[in-house]
């Protein structure tokens, strides 16, 4: 998917390469962008709106990975953290209204270090 957001993004002339810095003004575009869409699936009365905000939603994330550099890592980025979510427990999360379906930090849990994976990313 991350190849495709890169595609558009040089389509259109707004990818990391062709547009390197990712200003402050772009990152609260971006994250009006996100809210927007999940908005959109708060509000929506069918299927098919549910899902293009799905779609939208991460459509704007993956893009905002490419935009901030990230496009080269974002599938071992992607690989670590849910190696990570496999070592939770099924539980209720108090953080996000004790939804008896949630993935919980139990006493295996190991967080994702992707450090080594943003070190030289500008």
């Amino acid at each position: 998917m991350i190849y495709l957001l890169r595609k558009m993004h040089e389509q259109f002339g707004i990818s990391h390469s062709d547009l390197p810095e990712f200003t402050d003004a772009e990152r609260r575009f971006r994250i009006a962008a996100m809210l927007e869409e999940l908005s959109e699936f708060t509000s929506a009365q069918t299927r098919e709106d549910e899902l293009d905000a799905l779609v939208d939603l991460v459509v704007f994330a993956l893009g905002t990975a490419e935009r901030m550099g990230f496009s080269e890592i974002y599938e071992d980025a992607f690989k670590r953290v849910m190696h990570s979510n496999m070592t939770k427990t099924l539980g209720a999360n108090n953080k996000r209204g004790s939804f008896k379906i949630d993935l919980v930090k139990g006493d295996d849990f190991k967080p994702a270090d992707l450090s080594d994976l943003v070190e030289w990313i500008q």
